[in-house]
C-alpha cells in the first residue's frame, strides 16, 4: 500500500476515534444535565458516593461505553461500537424516562453511516426507531392520537434521511477512491496491476513472511518472439495478446497472491504461502492456458518462427535467498538462464554455487556473495558467456556422471564448469565482443583468464580442489595448451572434462562471425582432435552421451 494510502487510512481512523470520544462526553453531559445538584458545595462530595451507589448500572453503562471510544475503533470493531452505542441511549432513555434524549441516536447512525455503509446506518436507524414506537406502544397503548408516538415516527424518518445523506456522500467518496486507486494501481491494457503498485506490494509482502517465517514465490514470464509478432502484425494486435494474456492472470491468481505487469511483455506473480514446489505447478498451469491461448491465434503461424509461447522463471524465499528482498533478482535470473538455453520452458531457479553454502564460514559466504556477483558482470560485459557457464556446468555434470564419478566429485566438476570463465572479469570488453579474430596481442591477454580465474577464488578455501580445474581448462592433452602446458593425466580430469563440454558448446552456439555446428558436427570435429587437444576416452564416453541424449545436447 502507498505511503499516502497509509496516511488517509491513518487519518480516517483518528477521525472515528475522535468521534467516538466526542460521543462520550456529550452522553457524560447528557447524564449531569439529569442529575439533581441541587445541594451545597459542602454536601457535594458527600453526595457523589451515593448518587454512585444508586445508579450503579448506569455508571457502569457509561464506563463501557467510555472504554468502547477508545478500544472499538482501534480494533475496527465499528459495528460493535455502534450497537454499543445505542445500546447505551437506550439505557439513558429508560433510566431517567425523558425522551429528549432519544435525539443521541443521531449520533451512532451518523458514524455507522460514514464508518461503515450507508445500509448499515439505516439498518441502525430503522432498528433504533421501531424500538422507539414499540416503546410508545408499550407505555401509551394503541390509543390515538398519539403524539409521542407520532413524534418517534417522524424522528425514525429524519434519522432514515440523515443515515442515507451521510452514508451516500461516504459512499460515492469511497467509489471515487477505489476508482482513483483502480487507475493508479492497474495496468489500463492488460487489466492486472502495473509495476509500482507490484513493488509496493512485493516489499510489504516479502516483509510479513520474514516475520512470520512463511514461504513467498515469484514467477516472471515473458512472451517469446512478441516483438516479430508486434512487428508483423502492427501493435494492435499485440496490445491483443496483453490483454489476453492479462485475463487469464486475472482469473487464475487468487487473492493474496496478484499479477503484474512489469513491463513490456513481461509479467511477474507474487505467490505468498506458496513454497518453490507450490508454485512451479502454478506456473505450470499458467503456461498452459496461455499457451493454449496464443496457439489458438490464427496469426502466430504466420511468424517467421511459426510459434508464440512464454518463458517462465520462478525463485522462493527462503529456499533460494535468505534475504527475500533479492527475490526478485533470483527469478529474474531463472528467467534468462531459460531464454538463453532454450525458450517455452519453465525454469527453477539454481545456482551451484549456493551448495556451498553450508562449508563456508562467514568472510568465505561473503567472498561467495562477490564471487556471483562477478559471474554477473562477466554474463553483462561478454554476450557469449551468458548462458554458456550454464550450458557447461550441465554438460559436465552429465559426462562426470557417465565417468561414474562419487557426488563429491561431481559436484567440485560442477563448481569448475560453471566458474571456469570468472577470469574474463579482467579482460577488456571490446576483446571479449570482438566480431573477428583477435590480434596477437589480444590472444596472450585472453590466454591469462584461467589463471585469473583461479586466483579469484583463492581466499575460498571450500573451493581448493576446483582451482586446478579453472586453472588448467584449457591445457590440451598433447601438452600444446596454456597456461602450463600440461599433457595427458597430468591435466586434473575435472579439467579435462571441462575442455571438451567447453569446446563442444562453443562449436554449436551462434557467434557474430560464424553460425554453430549441430551436434553431430561438433561431435566429429571433437573425435578428429581426440589425442591431441582432448583426452581419447573422455571423447568416445561425451559422443556417446550426446547420441543418446540428442535433445539435451541440442537445446
Amino acid at each position: 500500500m502507498n505511503e499516502w494510502q497509509h496516511k488517509r487510512e491513518n487519518n480516517f481512523k483518528e477521525l472515528r476515534v475522535i468521534i467516538f470520544l466526542l460521543c462520550a462526553i456529550v452522553f457524560g453531559m447528557a447524564i449531569l444535565f439529569k442529575f439533581n445538584w441541587n445541594i451545597t458545595a459542602s454536601q457535594t462530595y458527600e453526595s457523589i458516593p451515593n448518587y454512585l451507589r444508586n445508579n450503579f448500572l448506569l455508571v457502569l453503562c457509561l464506563l463501557v461505553a467510555l472504554l468502547g471510544s477508545g478500544i472499538m475503533p482501534r480494533l475496527n470493531a465499528l459495528s460493535v461500537g455502534t450497537l454499543l452505542l445505542s445500546t447505551f441511549i437506550f439505557i439513558l432513555i429508560a433510566h431517567f424516562h425523558d425522551y429528549y434524549l432519544k435525539t443521541l441516536l443521531i449520533i451512532p447512525v451518523a458514524f455507522a453511516s460514514f464508518s461503515k455503509s450507508k445500509k448499515f446506518g439505516c439498518i441502525i436507524a430503522f432498528g433504533s426507531g421501531l424500538l422507539l414506537c414499540l416503546g410508545d406502544l408499550y407505555k401509551y397503548g394503541f390509543k390515538f392520537p398519539n403524539r409521542y408516538f407520532e413524534s418517534d415516527i417522524i424522528f425514525t424518518g429524519v434519522m432514515f434521511i440523515c443515515a442515507w445523506l451521510i452514508g451516500g456522500i461516504a459512499s460515492i467518496e469511497r467509489d471515487t477512491r477505489n476508482y482513483l486507486l483502480e487507475l493508479a494501481n492497474k495496468d489500463g491494457l492488460s487489466g492486472v496491476y502495473n509495476h509500482r503498485y507490484f513493488q509496493d506490494y512485493f516489499k510489504k509482502s516479502v516483509e510479513e513472511a520474514k516475520e512470520t517465517n512463511q514461504p513467498i514465490s515469484l514467477i516472471i514470464f515473458d512472451i517469446d518472439f512478441f516483438k516479430y509478432y508486434n512487428d508483423t502484425f502492427g501493435h494492435t494486435a499485440g496490445d491483443q495478446v496483453l490483454r489476453d494474456v492479462g485475463q487469464v492472470l486475472l482469473q487464475e491468481i487468487k487473492h493474496p497472491g496478484i499479477a503484474a505487469r512489469y513491463g513490456g511483455d513481461e509479467f511477474c506473480i507474487l505467490l505468498p504461502h506458496h513454497d518453490s514446489k507450490a508454485a512451479f505447478l502454478t506456473a505450470k498451469k499458467l503456461k498452459d492456458k496461455i499457451n493454449e491461448l496464443i496457439l489458438n491465434d490464427e496469426k502466430v503461424n504466420q511468424l517467421p518462427t511459426g510459434k508464440l509461447s512464454i518463458t517462465v522463471g520462478v525463485a522462493s524465499f527462503p529456499e533460494h535467498t535468505k534475504s527475500g528482498e533479492d527475490l526478485l533478482e533470483l527469478a529474474d535470473q531463472a528467467l534468462y538462464k531459460a531464454k538463453r538455453t532454450s525458450k517455452d520452458k519453465i525454469e527453477l531457479y539454481f545456482n551451484v554455487l549456493d551448495t556451498l553454502k553450508g562449508t563456508c564460514d562467514q568472510s568465505e559466504m561473503e567472498l561467495l556473495s562477490s564471487t556471483k556477483t562477478l559471474l554477473s558482470i562477466i554474463n553483462a560485459k561478454d554476450r557469449y558467456t551468458y548462458g554458456h557457464s550454464e550450458r557447461v556446468l550441465k554438460y559436465a555434470t552429465l559426462l562426470a556422471q557417465k565417468c561414474g564419478l562419487n557426488e563429491e566429485e561431481v559436484r567440485f566438476i560442477q563448481y569448475g564448469a560453471y566458474l571456469h570463465d570468472i577470469g574474463k572479469i579482467e579482460v577488456d570488453i571490446n576483446i571479449l565482443n570482438k566480431p573477428g579474430r583477435v590480434s596477437t596481442e589480444e590472444w596472450e591477454v585472453l590466454k591469462q583468464h584461467p589463471y585469473w580465474g583461479s586466483e579469484i577464488i583463492r581466499p575460498i578455501k571450500s573451493l581448493a580442489k576446483v582451482r586446478p580445474y579453472i586453472l588448467h581448462h584449457h591445457e590440451n592433452y598433447d601438452g600444446t595448451g596454456y597456461p602450463l602446458g600440461l599433457s595427458g593425466s597430468n591435466i586434473p580430469l575435472g579439467a579435462r572434462i571441462i575442455r571438451i563440454v567447453d569446446s563442444f558448446d562453443a562449436m554449436t552456439t551462434d557467434r557474430p562471425y560464424k553460425k554453430g555446428m549441430t551436434a553431430e558436427t561438433a561431435c566429429q570435429e571433437i573425435l578428429s582432435m581426440a589425442g591431441t587437444h582432448y583426452d581419447p576416452s573422455l571423447c568416445s564416453l561425451f559422443v556417446s552421451l550426446v547420441l543418446s541424449q540428442s535433445e539435451t545436447f541440442n537445446t
